[in-house]
């Protein structure tokens, strides 16, 4: 990126250098996007802030400009070690809020009645009948509250139950047990389903505290039945449609989410007028727009690895399809800090031990992406609570621990990469994978910059007299 001159006055005293954690992100119109990865601060500006930044004439410059600058950290006094240190330092104060196991989730079973070209889960279909049938016991859904209970005694968050596929028919004595557990416990659930059953389900639903459902429409029908088949490898959409419908109008909040990549992205507006025929565009934030990224370099934040650059412009440039795209690029904005409340990343996703998974064969899982691996495991749940050499090792995967990290730039941004795409192709859960900070810079950073440089135009153009 850019250099880091020394700001110094008539005397030769030096006073002011740039931060080390300013990224510079050029724009359109010659305007910039500064960033401070380590204080969150973000501006726009011209390129009259890029020369106080570098330097140039500084006695040009106005003292509020440059106190202005200093207040949000692009400039700084410290040298880079001393940056370093002091970051590191506040850093350690704000490890203190962290909270293991805040998420817990439950896989009844892995089996499922669909057959997904995506799913994250694919490769345990290659198992036997025998273990893909496994379902949790009722001694192991004890155990499992017993454990959320001992984990973490004060979260008021959801559980999520998915898998494989909760509600399926073979599945619903099992879930009634779950959720009359739950309701006991004064517990709501997240339930990820396809939908293809939830009818069955619904009475049950009803009677328990449901906070929300997400089912997954991949597109209009020709290209949803493409992608998502049922187990025998006939269409499903009709029928996921309705369940949309029933669910919606029992009063329950579904999330409809659009799995999309280069291949679908241009169907996307015939699937948008569907969806308002069906009204589903008028319920709050009821759809959103999801790249296919699990299994992918870089990991689930890796929003880029199935889609182009032509394809972000092409779902930016019409604002329907922009307003359900970026509410699915959710994650990448609080990752990056455009939102209120931004704390640097300590680590690089909720794998870092706040989400704890819990299957039927009673073992305990941190990453979505090693689900059903016994190897990747990080302990039990059953018969009891247990944690193994690799639960210490994703313990251990933060900043603090990998070294090259100490001195990146992006480190509080990245928060050290994908650990499980670290350890399947470095072959060391404790080495750092920077595959998202050079997508932040090369596209994720200069995406939401260009986009609200959009947006203050469109506002601007809108003012009486402007």
């Amino acid at each position: 990126m850019w250099s880091s001159p020394i700001y110094i006055d008539h005397g030769g005293r030096t006073l002011l250098r740039r931060s080390r954690y300013v990224l510079v992100i050029p724009l359109q119109n010659r305007e910039f996007l500064f960033v401070n990865t380590f204080t969150g601060a973000i501006l726009f500006g011209p390129e009259e802030i890029l020369r106080i930044l570098n330097g140039v004439n500084p006695e040009q410059e106005t003292s509020e400009e440059v106190s202005a600058l200093v207040s949000q950290g692009f400039l700084t006094e410290l040298s880079p070690k001393e940056e370093t240190e002091k970051a590191f330092k506040s850093l350690e104060s704000i490890q203190s809020l962290h909270r293991d196991h805040t998420l817990f989730a439950l896989i009844p079973t892995y089996d499922c009645n669909m057959r997904c070209d995506y799913c994250y889960v694919s490769s345990v279909f290659t198992r036997d009948e025998p273990w893909l049938q496994r379902k949790m016991t009722h001694s192991q859904v004890d155990a499992a509250f017993k454990a959320m209970e001992t984990l973490n005694p004060h979260t008021r968050a959801p559980i999520h139950l998915l898998g494989g596929e909760p509600l399926i028919s073979s599945n619903y004595e099992l879930i009634e047990y779950i959720l009359t557990r739950g309701t006991r416990c004064d517990k709501s659930f997240i339930i990820v389903t396809n939908g293809l059953e939830s009818s069955l389900f619904l009475p049950l639903l009803l009677e328990s505290k449901i906070t929300s459902l997400q089912i997954t429409v991949d597109g209009i029908e020709e290209i949803h039945n493409r992608r998502k088949k049922r187990a025998d490898g006939t269409g499903s959409f009709c029928q996921i449609v309705e369940s949309i419908d029933q669910l919606a109008e029992a009063g329950f909040t579904v999330y409809v989410r659009v799995n999309i990549d280069h291949s679908t992205v241009r169907t996307l507006p015939s699937f948008m007028e569907f969806a308002h025929e069906k009204g589903w565009d008028q319920r709050d934030n009821m759809i959103y727009l999801s790249p296919v990224r699990h299994h992918t370099p870089g990991g689930c934040y890796n929003f880029m690895h199935n889609l182009k650059k032509e394809d972000l412009q092409f779902l930016l440039g019409d604002e329907v399809l922009r307003d359900v795209f970026l509410r699915g690029l959710g994650p990448i904005a609080q990752k990056l800090g455009f939102v209120d409340k931004w704390l640097p990343q300590m680590s690089y996703c909720r794998s870092y031990l706040s989400q704890t998974w819990f299957d039927p064969f009673g073992d305990i899982y941190l990453c979505t992406d090693t689900l059903g691996n016994k190897e990747e495991a990080v302990g039990t749940y059953y018969p009891e609570v247990t944690f193994n050499e690799r639960f210490n090792q994703w313990k251990e995967r933060t900043i603090f621990n990998m070294k090259s990290c100490r001195h990146c730039r992006y480190a509080m941004i990245c928060g050290g990469g994908c650990g499980n795409y670290a350890a399947q192709t470095k072959g060391d859960l404790l080495k750092p994978d920077c595959e998202f900070s050079n997508q932040a810079v090369d596209v994720y950073y200069p995406l939401f910059g260009k986009m609200i440089q959009g947006e203050r135009k469109r506002t601007q153009e809108n003012i009486p007299g402007e």
